[in-house]
């Protein structure tokens, strides 16, 4: 081969690579560009819709002096049961459910829901349309399953906090998501709110990422003019805590005007954290764990308030490993438990009891927790 012909041939081969390096800038920038436009961005407050479970809305009242019962439950989108690990946990797993196990999963959190029939309820990683779930309505799943229970007539409320046309990470790809909390009243609602908090990521990271959000549900009190007020939580998990302090500045913010008011205050949710006055001595951080829950020091909210979580069972674990081998069997590895489901409640309700349901996370990564409350 000659010195101009191995010349020409080594030109073509670097005007190639130049073509295919262009073309996969120019992809990535026509992606950035189409997560840019179509990029979920909540205002700072808005008006969330209310809906009724049966044909007639809740006619159910409350007064000063009225207990009732609330749970709270993260389901974990329906695909984080026993046999999932999570990617983001130290697992290998992205999709981590099929169609089938996403029912199964969904089919045992209604069964529970029914069986429980609180007065009011507060869910977590409800999806609506989304990969990761196999693009099952979980919070129709849900309502059929209010509407079929003891609780009779309930009005519902859905706050999206995460809405992105593509998670780019693992293989298969996380994907596509539509989801968010969603609360249940058996009692007649005023009004319910979006209230965006802070959020943890900037652009690009921000076009990808969650965009949290407390629901609030607004019942009257009969006989006066105060409400009870319903605060659906679900904070950051994997942020730093810098950011993390930022939420929850805002969500003490909340209750402080909330309080402030008179009103009757129930905060609830998967707080990714633990309380400060909780003892989690039971399950001690493990060697091998690569995600530890975080404190929230109830000192920073002054008084007026109660901090509650049960932990004579586990509310969450850790997703680095199933909980069951693919035969079936269960596997001998240890597991991360943690308490970081519960409850911030103003000073005019009494705490009456509360209970963590250890359902063995068999259809998700964590327990029900049920209170029952009186309104003083």
């Amino acid at each position: 081969m000659t010195a101009a012909k191995a010349k020409s041939i080594g030109g073509k081969i670097l005007r190639a690579i130049l073509w295919i390096v262009c073309i996969i800038v120019a992809a990535f920038a026509i992606f950035l560009i189409v997560m840019s436009v179509t990029e979920y961005k909540p205002a700072a407050l808005e008006k969330a819709e209310l809906s009724n479970t049966t044909a007639t809305a809740p006619t159910k009242t409350v007064s000063a002096g009225d207990s009732f019962t609330i749970m709270t439950w993260n389901i974990g989108y329906g695909a984080l049961g026993d046999n999932a690990d999570f990617f983001m946990d130290g697992g290998t797993m992205v999709r981590t459910a099929d169609k089938a196990r996403v029912q199964q999963n969904m089919n045992a959190i209604t069964e529970f829901f029914k069986s429980t029939s609180p007065d009011i309820a507060i869910f977590q990683e409800v999806d609506q349309d989304s990969d990761r779930s196999e693009h099952i309505d979980e919070s129709v799943l849900l309502k059929e399953a209010s509407a079929a229970s003891a609780m009779g007539a309930a009005q519902t409320m859905f706050g999206t906090n995460y809405k992105t046309l593509m998670v780019p990470l693992g293989w298969p790809l996380y994907g596509s998501i539509d989801g968010g909390i969603m609360s249940f009243s058996t009692f007649a609602v005023d009004a319910a709110e979006r209230v965006s908090l802070p959020n943890s990521y900037s652009w690009p990271m921000s076009l990808f990422q969650l965009k949290r959000c407390e629901l609030i549900t607004r019942i009257p009190v009969q006989g006066t003019d105060k409400q009870l007020v319903i605060i659906n939580q679900h904070p950051d998990a994997y942020t730093d805590e810098a950011h993390h302090a930022m939420q929850v500045a805002a969500i003490l913010e909340t209750l402080k005007t909330e309080a402030a008011k008179g009103n009757y205050v129930i905060s609830g949710g998967d707080w990714n954290h633990t309380f400060s006055n909780i003892d989690v001595s039971a399950y001690p951080l493990l060697p091998t764990t690569e995600w530890e829950a975080g404190h929230i020091n109830i000192e920073d909210f002054g008084e007026g308030w109660q901090f509650v979580m049960d932990n004579s069972e586990p509310t969450c674990r850790l997703l680095d490993h199933p909980l069951v081998n693919a035969d079936g069997t269960p596997s001998d590895l240890p597991i991360q438990y943690y308490m970081i489901d519960g409850f911030i409640v103003s000073s005019n309700v009494r705490v009456d009891t509360v209970k963590t349901h250890n359902l063995g996370f068999v259809n998700s990564d964590h327990n029900p927790v049920v209170m029952r409350v009186t309104l003083q």
